[in-house]
């Protein structure tokens, strides 16, 4: 497969980070205001919008890959790009975004080009690819399950024994498609393997000590013998449960916290491992080399908390297959 080199967004929603790179020096004045004002902005990159919901008189947008919302006033002069937004959601086609300095508002948007969309559509896939391997889907017992958990939670930027790349738990505003598929590789090179639970919607969350807003959540579910032989399942995700493994009653839950604000859940899926992301259409991409992911988690690896800091963008980061 072709390697994406589609803004795949990440920006990741403050972050769009990508950037391995900083992206803020390679800035451009476009966009009006009004029809006298140029807004200075930064190239968000080439990616595809996936949602766009109006909420306290403003518009919020959601992009693949990226769990984070952004936003674009509803305004006379934001009509065209507004309707480019719409028709490439639509046709689930990429689009070119300019972002506001240092904020996440978009101020400016091109449609993609023919080739941009053949690329797109050469490495969207509505069907799983199977993988030939030998790994064990059911872990044999509690002891091992809480093992792998201690494994993935020590991993965590900022710990002593966290290796390069860490997992950006620390940093729940994005990224979680990337920190997923870090636990998944780190199960595999144990022997094991899992599922992936997605869930899409109006997605609240609290850490502990702030909250997140998210448009998809993503996490690894876990396959273990109880104490009695029988198989149950079991959440691994450190940035909203760092004591342990939970049920996937209690993680869903955790992703709608209405103490949080105005929250709801349109629906979830469980997925093959393998998968790196999936659209709440049903569209798969893949990371078997782990480029993306890599990329992702080194770009947010400094950031911590639930605020959406607008950083280097996360478009640089390619190796989808």
């Amino acid at each position: 497969m072709k390697k994406l080199f589609l803004s795949m967004v990440v920006f990741l929603t403050v972050l769009s980070s990508n950037a391995c790179s900083d992206s803020s020096t390679n800035q451009d004045v476009v966009g009006k205001e009004n029809t006298s004002t140029p807004i200075a902005s930064r190239d968000f990159g080439k990616t595809v919008p996936v949602g766009i919901n109006e909420e306290n008189g403003t518009l919020k947008v959601s992009f693949i890959l990226s769990a984070q919302f952004y936003e674009i006033k509803p305004t006379k002069e934001n009509e065209e790009y507004i309707s480019l937004i719409k028709e490439a959601i639509q046709n689930e086609s990429p689009i070119h975004v300019f972002m506001k300095n240092n904020s996440n508002e978009i101020v400016k948007v091109e449609k993609g080009s023919e080739e941009d969309i053949k690329y797109f559509r050469s490495i969207l896939t509505k069907g799983e690819k199977q993988e030939l391997n030998k790994l064990t889907s059911v872990l044999p017992n509690v002891a091992t399950l809480n093992s792998m958990f201690t494994q993935i939670k020590n991993q965590s930027c900022g710990t002593s024994t966290a290796s390069s790349p860490c997992i950006t738990f620390r940093y729940a505003v994005d990224g979680c498609y990337a920190r997923a598929h870090k636990m998944r590789q780190i199960l595999v090179n144990n022997g094991y393997d899992c599922e992936k639970q997605f869930i899409y919607g109006n997605l609240k969350a609290s850490t502990g000590s702030c909250c997140v807003s998210w448009n998809y959540h993503v996490a690894i579910l876990v396959s273990y013998k109880n104490a009695s032989g029988v198989t149950e399942k079991r959440i691994i995700d450190p940035s909203l449960f760092p004591n342990g493994p939970v049920t996937e009653t209690t993680w869903r839950n955790a992703c709608v916290n209405t103490s949080c604000g105005t929250a709801s859940s349109s629906s979830y899926a469980n997925t093959a491992g393998n998968i790196y992301y999936r659209s709440s259409t049903g569209s798969y991409l893949y990371d078997n080399s782990y480029i993306n992911t890599n990329c992702v988690l080194t770009t947010f690896s400094s950031l911590s908390g639930c605020s959406p800091t607008p950083a280097p963008s996360v478009s640089h980061c390619g190796g989808i297959s």
